[in-house]
């Protein structure tokens, strides 16, 4: 199991995601305002987290569905509290940490986390063996 590799690249996803977030905040907010910078950035956070899945699988390719399913768990548990914990630092109540995964508002967030989790195993699928 590929465990400790993984998790040590979810340091590097965070950074990806604190890249595009700055991105967002620089390029996107003054000609989208906040709501659709927000929604263009999940989008392509997405794509970059892809690509981030697809060079990691290439480069050590998880072990089988298993092992996809505790990377998964593992990243989404470290996510979730790392987005509570910056939340709180910066002074964000609990409902206004919660408004970010209210789809019915136009929020995309909540296909992040859930990338995270299920990300890994779909990349999985692409290999024969399983």
């Amino acid at each position: 199991m590929r465990l400790a590799l993984y998790i040590a690249a979810w340091f590097g996803l965070m950074a990806v995601a604190i890249i595009n977030g700055g991105l967002r905040e620089a390029l996107l907010e003054p000609a989208l305002g906040p709501h659709l910078a927000r929604q263009g950035s999940t989008v392509s956070l997405l794509l970059l987290f892809t690509g981030c899945f697809l060079l990691l699988g290439r480069w050590r390719p998880v072990a089988g569905p298993r092992e996809a399913w505790i990377i998964g768990t593992i990243w989404l548990a470290m996510t979730l509290i790392l987005e509570t914990v910056l939340g709180v630092i910066a002074g964000h109540s609990p409902g206004e940490i919660l408004a970010a995964y209210n789809v019915l508002a136009g929020n995309l967030w909540p296909l992040v986390p859930l990338w995270v989790l299920v990300g890994p195993r779909l990349l999985c699928l692409r290999r024969r063996d399983d």
